[in-house]
C-alpha cells in the first residue's frame, strides 16, 4: 500500500493548530506569543509599528553637585522633561529610594533640557545634592485666581517598530520512501511534520528572544528584534545579580521597579535551572504558592507571590522555556508580548514538488514579527545570576 499524502487536504488552519498543540506539549512561551498575536492587526508592510505610551516623568535624576539656598541655584539633572516652574520637589537616594532628610525645593525656572533653578522651600534644611539622588514631585503650587492657564499633555506616546521575517522549512519524501512500509510510520506526513515543527520551534524560540532587527534590502533578507533587545537596554528595569543566586528579595526588588514605572508584570520566564531554584524558595510553605501531591515527596512552584502588600497580591506565573539563558530571569507582562503574522502569511503548508521530481516536497512557510509593548516599563530582567 502506498503511504502518501495529499497537500490539497491540509488547510492553513490545520497546520497552525497542529503546531500550536505541539508547542503546548513542549512547554514553550511561543504558544502564548502566537495566541496573543491573533488579537493584533496583521502586518501589511515590512515595518510593523505600534504606539508606546507613558506619563511624563514625576521624578528626575540629579546629575551634578550643588547646595541649594534661599536664592535661585542652578541644579543639573539628566533630563528636565516634564518639569515646570512652581513644582515642589523632595529628594531620595536613587539606590534604595530612602528619603533625604526634609529638604524641599521649589522650581523657579526651567532653563534647558538638563538644568533648572530652584530655591529651598518651606523652611526646610538645605543639604548638598549630588548624582546619587533623585528629585520626586510632591505637588505643583497654583496661584489664586490664575488666568493664564497652559494645558499640559501628560501622556507622551512614542512609536516603536519591528521588521517582519520570513521563515521556511521543507518536508521532502522520495517516491521510494512514499511506497515503503517502514517500522514507526516515518514515511507519513504526520511524522515528517513533527520533525519540521521542532525545527520551526527552534528558530522562532531563538529569534523571539535573541533576534536582532535588520531591515530587508536587496542584500539582506531581514530579521526582527527579540524580547531581550527591548528589555535589556539602558533605562529599562534591569537588576544585576553580580553572580549571586536568585532569591525572593531580588525578584521582589524587580517587581517594585516595574510597579514604580506604572505597570504590573505577571509572568516569570526562566530556564530549568532557575525554575528549580524558585521551587527551592518554598521552605516555610507559604510563599511562593505551590502545587504538591500530599502522597508524594517533593514540590514545585507554579506561582510566585510578591511581598508587596497590595490587594490580591502581585502574582507572577512561572513560565518554563529552555531557550532562556541559564543566568537570567525575565519578569514580563505576558499580555504585552505577541508574535504577529503578516497578512495572509501565517504558518501554512504549500506544495514544493518540482516537475519530474522523484518524490514529493511540501514547504512550511510563515512570516512574523515580534511586538513588545512598553519594553522599558512593563517588563524587567535579572541578569548575571549564578547558573
Amino acid at each position: 500500500m502506498q503511504l502518501s499524502f495529499d497537500l490539497s487536504q491540509i488547510t492553513e488552519r490545520q497546520v497552525l493548530d497542529l503546531f500550536t498543540q505541539f508547542l503546548k506539549e513542549q512547554s514553550s512561551a511561543l504558544e502564548i506569543f502566537l495566541r496573543n498575536g491573533a488579537w493584533y492587526n496583521a502586518g501589511t508592510n515590512n515595518k510593523y509599528e505600534w504606539m508606546e505610551s507613558q506619563l511624563t516623568p514625576m521624578s528626575w535624576a540629579v546629575n551634578g553637585t550643588v547646595t541649594p539656598s534661599d536664592s535661585p541655584e542652578s541644579i543639573t539633572f539628566t533630563s528636565t522633561a516634564g518639569m515646570r516652574p512652581n513644582m515642589i520637589l523632595r529628594f531620595v537616594y536613587t539606590a534604595d529610594n530612602t528619603d533625604i532628610e526634609d529638604l524641599q525645593i521649589k522650581i523657579v525656572s526651567v532653563d534647558s533640557p538638563t538644568s533648572a533653578k530652584g530655591i529651598v522651600y518651606g523652611g526646610t534644611t538645605p543639604i548638598d545634592l549630588d548624582a546619587t539622588m533623585t528629585a520626586k514631585l510632591m505637588s505643583e503650587a497654583v496661584q489664586e485666581n490664575e488666568k493664564n492657564i497652559v494645558g499640559v499633555d501628560e501622556w507622551k506616546p512614542t512609536m516603536e517598530h519591528n521588521f517582519f521575517q520570513i521563515f521556511r522549512n521543507a518536508v521532502e519524501l522520495s517516491d521510494t520512501a512514499l511506497n515503503s512500509a517502514v517500522y514507526g510510520n516515518v514515511n507519513t506526513l504526520a511524522e515528517q511534520l513533527k520533525g519540521a515543527f521542532y525545527k520551526i520551534r527552534q528558530q522562532l524560540s531563538e529569534q523571539a528572544l535573541r533576534g536582532r532587527k535588520v531591515a530587508r534590502t536587496g542584500g539582506e533578507n531581514g530579521t526582527f528584534w527579540g524580547l531581550f533587545q527591548f528589555t535589556d537596554i539602558g533605562g529599562g528595569n534591569i537588576l544585576d545579580a553580580g553572580g549571586g543566586d536568585l532569591s525572593p528579595t531580588v525578584i521582589n526588588d524587580l517587581v517594585q521597579m516595574i510597579i514604580e514605572d506604572g505597570s504590573v508584570a505577571n509572568t516569570l520566564v526562566c530556564n530549568i535551572n532557575q525554575a528549580r531554584k524558585i521551587s527551592g524558595f518554598n521552605i516555610s510553605g507559604n510563599n511562593p504558592v505551590i502545587a504538591q501531591n500530599s502522597t508524594q515527596a517533593g514540590s514545585y512552584v507554579l506561582r510566585f507571590i510578591s511581598d508587596i502588600p497590595v490587594a490580591g497580591g502581585v502574582v507572577s506565573n512561572i513560565l518554563l522555556d529552555e531557550k532562556m539563558p541559564n543566568n537570567a530571569v525575565d519578569l514580563i507582562d505576558i499580555n504585552r508580548l505577541a508574535l504577529v503574522p503578516f497578512q495572509n502569511r501565517g504558518l501554512k503548508l504549500v506544495p514544493g514538488t518540482q516537475p519530474g521530481q522523484d518524490g514529493q516536497t511540501a514547504i512550511l512557510r510563515w512570516e512574523y514579527t515580534m511586538v513588545v509593548k512598553d519594553g522599558k516599563y512593563s517588563h524587567g530582567r535579572i541578569k548575571n545570576l549564578n547558573p
